[in-house]
């Protein structure tokens, strides 16, 4: 599906912030005894974006609990259980005293997710786990410390699954937003150096028992009282520049598009990299009522790009500057990149400016030596452009912007928040394709 979006004036980060679960940490786990405990063969989705990946491979932990379904309501079996890869099987298991099936053949239903509350808790975040819910869900606002966020439901008996196992599908609970970009202007070029995304599912309660309410069951619960704000990725030490200057390696067309957000990971699929939303609806940026967003303007979705743009018109001085603006009445964030001399675009670090003296922190403590370095400064400011679009769990949103006859909007951080730079055209293709499958996860039942 592809939406043609003409922005009269147009982005970006997560760590799942996590829990203070209730459990005993089990830990990495040896053969142990496992007779009559439940145990997971977990298997993930494959993920590749900049944000932290789970994979098959590197999944050491899954968290479950378990409830037992009655006539006046659902029964916590046992809640908040740490499973542990064990090394020599492959399969998790949790050596809990409570993690064994019931003797009376009671049904229990199963609600998995990872990555674990204590790895969400090693990452900075601060969510709680109650077993049915997880409340206070984040995620990070630098999207190079992002983390996926899968879950799983089940239900079985010991006596009816004891051969057949149980099978759980893990489904990506987030949605991702990749943004590219080219263009063909015959009076300026731009330098892109990171992207912001405002306005956006940033937190939540996720709700595991809503799956019994839901069209799809297998969707594993529902996203309630979503919280916004906005992330970013500003590139980093090795990201490259990206140039829409009309030189031969320049993507100078829709096809040629490539993305603005740091240099590419990789991964079987191919995508680029990309920043993981909390799915909600979304309207857009007010730009022309943007004293009334409040002050992390989280009202509205926008993009912003970081960019540099010069002249390449006779009329003027070939190669000025002419965004970010000079001079301190325009007051908008201006961000310092050291660049590498002898290529002109890979990053080698950000900088901070006091007077004529360039610094590696923000408090001016760290000189960098530009000559020492090979390294040449260049300046970059935000430009906006408003969205909106509803983002749903397990979808990847592609936006292609076409700067050939525009830049955007002033950011919404900005002194003149609105007001166009150069013009406000900017054409965004917005593309949407459903993320990877989810794989098969076999719930073993030991015999007796």
């Amino acid at each position: 599906m592809a939406k043609y979006i003409y922005a009269s004036y147009a982005l970006l980060g997560i760590v799942l912030a996590a829990s203070s679960c209730s459990h005993e940490d089990v830990g990495r786990v040896g053969n142990g005894e496992s007779e009559g405990r439940i145990e997971f063969k977990a298997s993930l989705p494959e993920v590749s974006s900049r944000a932290t990946e789970l994979k098959d491979a590197t999944l050491d932990e899954i968290e479950v609990s378990a409830f037992t379904p009655g006539e006046s309501g659902e029964t916590t079996y046992f809640a908040n259980k740490i499973f542990g890869r064990n090394n020599n099987t492959g399969k998790f298991v949790c050596y809990d005293a409570a993690c064994i099936w019931p003797n009376n053949n009671d049904l229990l239903r199963f609600a998995a997710f990872a990555p674990s509350c204590d790895d969400m808790i090693a990452s900075g975040g601060d969510a709680i786990s109650t077993g049915d819910k997880l409340t206070g869900f984040k995620v990070s606002q630098n999207v190079a410390t992002q983390f996926d966020f899968v879950t799983a439901i089940a239900s079985g008996r010991l006596l009816d699954n004891e051969e057949t196992g149980i099978t759980l599908r893990f489904q990506h609970q987030l949605s991702r937003i990749q943004i590219k970009a080219w263009g063909n202007s015959a009076s300026y070029n731009l330098e892109i150096a990171g992207v912001r995304l405002g306005g956006i599912g940033t937190g939540g309660t996720f709700d595991f028992t809503a799956q019994a309410e839901a069209t799809d069951p297998s969707q594993a619960g529902v996203w309630e009282s979503v919280t916004k704000g906005y992330m970013e990725y500003i590139f980093h030490e090795g990201d490259a520049i990206v140039n829409l200057d009309k030189t031969d390696g320049s993507p100078l067309s829709a096809d040629k598009a490539v993305s603005i957000m740091g240099s590419k990971v990789g991964g079987t699929e191919g995508y680029d990299n990309s920043a993981m939303i909390v799915p909600s609806i979304n309207t857009s940026w007010s730009y022309k009522d943007n004293a009334a967003n409040g002050d992390n303007h989280a009202d509205g979705m926008y993009f912003s790009v970081l960019v540099r743009v010069t002249d390449t018109t006779p009329y003027d001085t070939n190669g000025s500057i002419v965004y970010p603006y000079s001079g301190a009445e325009y007051a908008e964030e201006i961000i310092y990149l050291a660049i590498d001399k002898n290529d002109g675009k890979t990053v080698k670090a950000r900088l901070y400016k006091q007077g004529d003296n360039y610094f590696t922190d923000a408090g001016h403590t760290a000189a960098y030596d530009l000559e020492a370095n090979d390294s040449e400064v260049k300046a970059f400011g935000w430009a906006a452009l408003p969205a909106a679009d509803e983002l749903k769990a397990g979808q990847v949103y592609t936006y292609t912007l076409n700067y050939s006859n525009g830049v955007g909007l002033r950011d919404p951080h900005d002194s003149h928040p609105g007001e166009p730079i150069i013009s406000d055209k900017v054409l965004v293709n917005v593309e949407v394709a459903d993320w990877i499958d989810g794989k098969n996860t076999d719930v073993s039942v030991p015999r007796r």
